[in-house]
């Protein structure tokens, strides 16, 4: 054989053995970059699942703190309207007790100027007789009579109305006792249900805040790790192209699966209003 044929097949040979060894260099390369899309997209998985599940958490945290308002907020009512029930009753008692002590203190003014009346009429009558009998020896006395008959009239009226303007005197005061405890119960029953919508409120919204700093955490801790890529040295000129393909079929992520970064107000505004 001639030297030029075997420095032709000594070519030939290198050349395949250049060619077999890019071959497996690149079947390295795509195994590498197939291992680290399905460690991505494991990664990505974890992340879906840590980030539904810490959604879940905060929405079951958002439910029970509203469910825990609503029954707070119910009883806070239902204690307002019992409490004005009872002041309604009492203000009821009370007035019905100054109406009773009331009609008492009339109908006693109404006896005693009924028998003061009944006195004068009688004495009038008496008086009448005896100035008939008597018309002819005392017109003087008749005189008298008739003046003193005046004179009862007028004590029995003065006492009747003197009886009826206290009467009504103590049942003006019975009134407006009454009418001021009722203001009281009411103002004491409003400050109450103000308290306890502000403590209930303010712990609805640290619920809220906590659930809320959660869900934060919960995304920032599932944030993508992105894949190592291989180091130039290790790749020869000719596998350039194969490994920039598998860095960029790597890097291709769809854009639904990038994360979103949510962003939610403080709540202390809220709180302070």
């Amino acid at each position: 054989m001639a030297p030029s044929d075997i420095g032709g097949v000594q070519i030939v040979r290198s050349e395949s053995m250049a060619y077999d060894e890019a071959l497996r260099a690149s079947g390295v390369t795509h195994d590498e970059a197939l291992q680290a899309s399905l460690d991505a997209a494991e990664a990505e998985q974890s992340r879906a699942e840590r980030l539904q599940a810490a959604t879940v958490a905060r929405a079951e945290a958002l439910r029970k703190a509203t469910v825990e308002r609503a029954e707070a907020l119910r009883q806070v009512t239902a204690d307002h309207d019992s409490a004005l029930r009872q002041a309604e009753e009492r203000r009821s008692a009370a007035q019905r007790a100054a109406e009773v002590e009331y009609s008492k203190h009339l109908a006693g003014a109404e006896a005693d100027a009924s028998s003061a009346a009944d006195a004068a009429y009688q004495e009038e009558v008496a008086a009448a007789a005896r100035a008939h009998e008597e018309a002819l020896r005392a017109a003087e006395v008749a005189a008298q009579t008739a003046l003193a008959r005046a004179q009862a009239i007028r004590d029995a009226g003065i006492a009747r109305a003197e009886a009826i303007r206290t009467a009504g005197t103590k049942r003006a005061q019975l009134l407006k006792e009454a009418a001021a405890n009722y203001e009281i119960a009411l103002r004491d029953a409003a400050h109450a249900r103000t308290n306890k919508l502000k403590e209930i409120t303010t712990s609805h919204d640290e619920a809220l805040q906590e659930a809320t700093v959660g869900y934060l955490e919960a995304l920032r801790s599932a944030a993508p790790v992105p894949p190592s890529s291989l180091p130039a040295d290790d790749l020869d000129a000719g596998d350039l192209d194969a490994a920039d393909l598998a860095a960029d079929e790597a890097d291709a992520e769809p854009e639904g699966s990038a994360p979103k970064l949510i962003v939610i107000d403080d709540l202390s505004e809220d709180r302070a209003g």
